[in-house]
């Protein structure tokens, strides 16, 4: 629930949270500011990743994160600190990448889940659970979460996600929160091994993007 789509890989996060383009930023650097800062459903937060969470987050990893991202080795929590950082500077920037925290309504954290600019009107999204909370239906219930507050970003059209072909469960998520697919893509990893992934994409230029 939740992989490459339903498992964001604590590797690959901290890769993407490196990264990011200079223009990507001037360009898109404020899309994101339009979500709101938390969202529930009564049963799931999704709000700001703190620092106090890297603890909590770098426990969570599994081999199976590291598996799906090309991560060669668990992260330290020195680098899952440093992660966190930029996650809380991408939201005061308002992109081009904004990031939530996944917790249960005791606010114990479950996961995560990530929107970063691809172009001026589409984004990529990925979300991630531990493995003790996965299989109860909370990656659905994040994603169409955030799919909601996606649709009140002006000009923002499209949503995406990549998924492993053989993620099944990562997949049918996906697919139960509207989204189709739209053929494969090709991907390489930290490794420099090219994966084929599935694209999938969701419309989100509803009535109130205009």
């Amino acid at each position: 629930e939740g992989g490459r789509q339903r498992l964001f890989a604590w590797g690959a996060l901290l890769r993407m949270s490196r990264s990011g383009h200079a223009s990507m930023s001037r360009q898109m650097g404020t899309a994101l500011n339009q979500l709101p800062d938390s969202i529930t459903n009564g049963i799931i937060l999704l709000d700001a990743y703190r620092l106090e969470d890297a603890e909590a987050h770098l426990s969570g990893e599994d081999e199976e994160m590291r598996r799906r991202f090309d991560a060669v080795r668990p992260a330290s929590l020195d680098e899952t600190r440093r992660a966190i950082k930029r996650w809380i500077a991408g939201r005061a920037r308002g992109g081009p990448m904004f990031a939530y925290a996944v917790r249960d309504v005791s606010r114990r954290l479950m996961g995560g889940c990530e929107l970063r600019m691809r172009s001026a009107d589409s984004a990529n999204v990925s979300y991630w659970l531990f493995p003790q909370f996965r299989g109860r239906g909370h990656a659905l219930q994040a994603l169409d979460l955030v799919c909601g507050a996606s649709e009140r970003i002006a000009l923002l059209n499209r949503l995406e996600v990549r998924i492993s072909p053989d993620n099944e469960s990562s997949r049918r998520v996906a697919e139960k929160a509207g989204f189709l697919q739209s053929g494969t893509i090709e991907e390489k990893g930290e490794m420099g091994t090219v994966s084929t992934m599935i694209l999938y994409v969701k419309d989100v230029s509803g009535t109130e993007n205009g």
